[in-house]
């Protein structure tokens, strides 16, 4: 089992955050998120099982469904806006842990054995990735097939991949900050995007040189 996979809940840091940003909007707040939870029921049961597995959904229905009702009520800008804070705290806590630094250490060897691993076990493990390069100093590969954005495109707000996505860029370049950069090869480089797939590109620079 990897270290915090089943272990944290991811609520516990969410909730707090989403109360915190939606205090000055909604009026109340936690009875807002209480309707949440009790017509999640009915709407998880529109979910297409057969499509999106179970332990996808478990991770991520319910902050969707949040979401979804937040945007009837607010629109889209201030929705996401109150979302993303919540999620990107959550997430990047939760890939933290994943690469298990206490343990593993931080290196760019260890980083490639845990990226490769969360991709396969982990909180990516739905999506299809294909390897362009591998080297000493430098990785990148594509996600030709995206789960979260399959999802939250059947549910009508393909907006929301994003609030996944910005979770690569906060973990990613604090790994190794100034050390590891992460980028995706320019703009608009996401299956998020309209573009075909994903670009995923780590940098390793030399001490001696200067970051960007």
């Amino acid at each position: 089992m990897n270290p915090g996979q089943d272990d944290l809940n991811l609520r516990k840091i969410m909730k707090p955050l989403l109360i915190y940003m939606m205090k000055r909007h909604i009026k109340y707040p936690r009875l807002f998120l209480l309707k949440c939870a009790l017509t999640f029921g009915s709407f998880k049961r529109r979910i297409d099982t057969n499509r999106f597995p179970a332990d996808f959904i478990a991770l991520t229905a319910m902050p969707l469904w949040i979401y979804i009702n937040l945007k009837k009520v607010l629109g889209q800008q201030k929705a996401y806006e109150i979302m993303r804070i919540p999620a990107l705290t959550a997430g990047v806590a939760k890939q933290n842990i994943l690469f298990d630094p206490v343990n593993k250490g931080r290196g760019f060897k260890q980083f490639i054995e845990k990226e490769f691993e969360i991709n396969k076990t982990g909180t990516t493990r739905w999506n299809t990735i294909e390897i362009k390069l591998q080297t000493e100093k430098r990785l990148e590969f594509v996600v030709t097939k995206c789960l979260f954005h399959e999802f939250t495109t059947s549910l009508g707000i393909p907006e929301a991949t994003s609030l996944i996505c910005q979770t690569d860029n906060a973990l990613f370049n604090s790994y190794l900050p100034e050390r590891l950069i992460f980028h995706r090869g320019g703009v608009g480089k996401r299956i998020a995007d309209g573009n075909e797939c994903c670009h995923f590109i780590w940098e390793l620079v030399d001490e001696d040189k200067p970051t960007r």
